[in-house]
């Protein structure tokens, strides 16, 4: 049996500054540590199986803080070593704070870079200092130069649910997003992680708490805006318009293989899930030793596996298929996972064309019909 192309992501933790709601492992960016992960992205790529690949995708961080070089030479590497077809969707995450040129984008695309993604956040000062972001609201010169250099898909991140933040506040930010001719949205809602300096803020009542309605108006504004704008919402999180879906991550969604590296990158070849562990300095120490860099293996259970597969594809609005779900497992969809029948019978989900979906009107309670899975 042919293996199943994967894809493929590498992982550069650096950041100029870390913001105040991020609890993602990353260190400072130097010039010196910007090369030694370029440089250690290529050893352990020699190191690991060569598989097929099928999407390729560098995240962060920040890894256009990474010149120019660096970049192109890791993506021309990983394009062979992991055969890449000339029309891969090639995915490279961005800040408007670093490297944006014209002459930038334009190596990156001739490497093969042929979707940028921006973490913006917002268009409103206050809420970008609030964020810690080390840009302004009016650097947007990111999205024209990437789009004069050829890149022929550019997405943008935004945050909804701040402490303070107004539905008309997020429209703001939505509008000027589509202003600049952005092809795909993802809008996440903020998370209090424990431990950040936001978190420290609210917890000690400097910072007003996040107030959930407004999250909630938020949210559903941006349904309405969106598809009036021709954007489909594909994920509940994630908006396109047609041909511009992530595919990267659709592959995330429908458990697709893929192989993460670098420092806590997280890989799953359908057996075993794969996380190397969160220390730069560890990890680059193996690979100069040409060796095996520390990581930890994790065997999933098929008990675990079925739920992550039904509730991944639960939050594309595709859905599961429950003759794919009984062909794969040799079971029943709804035998398996009983809690799915009452929120079938209370309309919270829909069966349609042989896929169970959830209902547009309750994707704000999705997390909570998606924990019955568990």
């Amino acid at each position: 049996m042919t293996p199943s192309p994967h894809g493929i992501y590498l992982h550069l933790p650096l950041c100029k500054r870390r913001c105040s709601y991020c609890d993602f492992y990353s260190r400072t960016a130097t010039a010196d540590t910007a090369a030694e992960i370029a440089e250690g992205l290529r050893r352990e790529m020699s190191l690991r199986p060569a598989v097929a690949g099928r999407t390729l995708y560098l995240g962060g961080g920040t890894p256009n803080l990474l010149s120019a070089e660096e970049l192109s030479g890791l993506v021309i590497l990983a394009r062979r070593r992991y055969n890449l077809s000339e029309c891969a969707e090639v995915s490279m995450e961005a800040n408007p704070s670093a490297n944006h040129s014209v002459d930038y984008f334009t190596a990156l695309r001739q490497a093969g870079v042929n979707r940028l993604s921006v973490g913006f956040q917002s268009f409103i000062p206050a809420e970008l200092k609030l964020l810690g972001r080390l840009h302004g609201a009016e650097e947007t010169s990111i999205f024209t130069n990437a789009r004069r250099a050829g890149i022929g898909s550019l997405s943008i991140d935004l945050i909804y649910g701040l402490p303070g933040q107004r539905p008309n506040q997020f429209r703001q930010s939505l509008e000027q997003a589509l202003r600049l001719g952005v092809d795909h949205l993802s809008l996440y809602a903020l998370k209090l992680e424990q431990g950040t300096p936001l978190q420290h803020e609210v917890a000690a009542g400097r910072v007003a708490e996040p107030d959930s309605d407004a999250a909630a108006d938020c949210y559903l504004l941006a349904l309405e805006l969106l598809e009036r704008e021709g954007f489909e919402q594909y994920e509940i999180s994630n908006f396109a318009r047609p041909g511009h879906h992530c595919q990267h991550n659709v592959g995330y969604w429908r458990v697709e293989p893929f192989i993460g590296l670098g420092p806590s990158a997280v890989g799953d070849d359908g057996t075993v899930r794969r996380r190397n562990l969160p220390d730069l300095d560890g990890w680059l120490s193996a690979l100069r030793a040409v060796e095996n860099c520390p990581h930890e293996d994790e065997a999933i259970t098929d008990e675990e596996r079925k739920a992550e597969q039904v509730m991944l594809a639960l939050r594309m609005r595709e859905g599961i298929s429950e003759e794919e779900f009984s062909a794969r497992w040799g079971l029943p969809l709804l035998g398996q996972f009983p809690a799915l029948v009452s929120h079938l019978e209370a309309g919270r989900l829909l069966r349609e064309d042989g896929r169970l979906r959830i209902a547009k009107e309750y994707q704000l309670i999705s997390d909570r019909i998606l924990s019955d899975l568990f």
